[in-house]
Parts: C-alpha cells; sequence; structure tokens
C-alpha cells in the first residue's frame, strides 16, 4: 500500500514538472520566434503589431490552460474525496437497514442476566459469576416474568461499591444488593432503568441504531416480540454488534 502510494506521488510530481517545462519552453520559444520575426522584417511596426495578434493568444491559452489543469485538479480531489465519504456512509445504512436484528443478536439463552427483585441481587456475588462466565462487562436484569426492567454497566457497580468503601465505616461489599445501590444513588439507578430501547422482532439493525440514538447515553436496545417492555426478552443488541454489523 505505501509502495503505491509512494509510486502515485513520484507519477504526480514527473507530471507536474513536465507540464511547468512544456509551457516554459513554449514561452521561451514563442518569444524568441516573435522577436526574431520582428528584428528581421523591413515594416516592423506592421509585423510587431502582426506578432502581438498572434502570440497574445497563445499566451492568454496558455495560461488558461495551466490554470485550468490546477485548480480543476484540485476540485476533483475534493469532489471524490466527498463522494466517498457519502457513499461509505450511505453504504453502511443500506447495509444494517438489510440486516435483521434477530440475525444478530444476543439470543436470550445466551445472555447473562440476573432477575428482580433487587434486594436478591447481590452485587458482588454478580461481578463474580460475570467475570467467570466471561460475557462482558453489561449486566441485564429482568422481572419475573422476563420483562426488560434495568441495563446495568459493570462500571456502575464498581462506582457505587468504591464510594460506600470511602464510608465511615465502610458496610460489608458481599452485603450490598442492588436495591442498596438504587437507594443510596437514585440518579445512578434512574440511568440504569431509562438506559436501554426497545424494539421489535421483525426489526432491522438500523431501526436498532435509531432507536438507541434517540436515548442520551443508550449503548444497549432488547428485543420483544412487539418492541414493549411489557413483554418477555427473545433478545439483545449492543452498540458494539451494530458497530461490527455496520463495517463496509
Amino acid at each position: 500500500m505505501a509502495d503505491g502510494k509512494t509510486q502515485n506521488n513520484v507519477t504526480t510530481l514527473n507530471r507536474e514538472r513536465l507540464a511547468s517545462w512544456i509551457v516554459i519552453f513554449s514561452i521561451i520559444a514563442i518569444t524568441i520566434l516573435a522577436g526574431v520575426s520582428i528584428a528581421t522584417s523591413q515594416n516592423v511596426a506592421g509585423e510587431a503589431k502582426a506578432v502581438l495578434a498572434t502570440v497574445l493568444p497563445l499566451f492568454g491559452t496558455w495560461v488558461g490552460t495551466v490554470l485550468a489543469y490546477y485548480f480543476s485538479k484540485e476540485n476533483f480531489d475534493a469532489a471524490t474525496r466527498s463522494v466517498t465519504e457519502l457513499v461509505g456512509k450511505v453504504t453502511a445504512e443500506q447495509k444494517l437497514a438489510s440486516i435483521p436484528a434477530k440475525d444478530k443478536m444476543i439470543a436470550r439463552a445466551d445472555m447473562f442476566v440476573k432477575t428482580l427483585p433487587e434486594d436478591k441481587i447481590k452485587l458482588v456475588e454478580t461481578l463474580d459469576e460475570l467475570e467467570k462466565t466471561k460475557k462482558g462487562s453489561r449486566i441485564p436484569i429482568l422481572d419475573d416474568q422476563g420483562h426488560p426492567a434495568y441495563m446495568v454497566h459493570r462500571s456502575m457497580i464498581d462506582r457505587y461499591l468504591a464510594d460506600q468503601a470511602r464510608k465511615t465505616p465502610p458496610p460489608d461489599p458481599a452485603m450490598l444488593t442492588f436495591k442498596n445501590l438504587l437507594t443510596d444513588d437514585p440518579e445512578l439507578g434512574k440511568w440504569a432503568k431509562q438506559s436501554f430501547a426497545v424494539i421489535k422482532e421483525d426489526s432491522t439493525l438500523a431501526e436498532a441504531k435509531s432507536a438507541m440514538e434517540r436515548i442520551s447515553g443508550c449503548q444497549d436496545v432488547f428485543v420483544t416480540k412487539g418492541g414493549t417492555e411489557s413483554e418477555p426478552v427473545i433478545g439483545w443488541v449492543t452498540n458494539v454488534v451494530i458497530a461490527e454489523n455496520a463495517k463496509v
């Protein structure tokens, strides 16, 4: 790739040098021929007018040609870059629109989830289980009917446990539950409740992306049959899944 780019740069440089030398040589040749023609003419005034009438259009043509070459080349390159960027963006959106979310989602059977009630979800124990399963750093929390309730990122639990450890005296971390987190840090709990979107089973990844973008800070989309929170979760789409499938 580097060799090809270097070769293109050399070719462009040689082309520009050739164009410059042709222009310079032509101007010098025209000037010499015009001077010789005037100097050897018996009617200097008439010959000078004739030479000027012939030479000036040539100079104008050369200047116009050179300016057109360089300016049109820059404009063409800029236009090419813009079109390339636009095509890449359109293609990525089109690709997502052609992929059913259910084909790329993390199926319910493959998800690491915790189930309400909140006071039964021990934080340290949950982190240990998550580490053992090697299923990322996000924890969907569902109610007893499998409906989406919260989306918790590990960083949220780590932050809460760190805050509790600074208290005097600090509580036993092994006894802290998700209910404690919701009570002690309402803003964190509110974000966990509102940081996910829901789409229906026959949605595309483009629709998942759109739903995600409508919620500030959202990185997760649950999939249910009809696209509501009052239905069991059948899958889960993350921002990582969307990014991977948007590549062109």
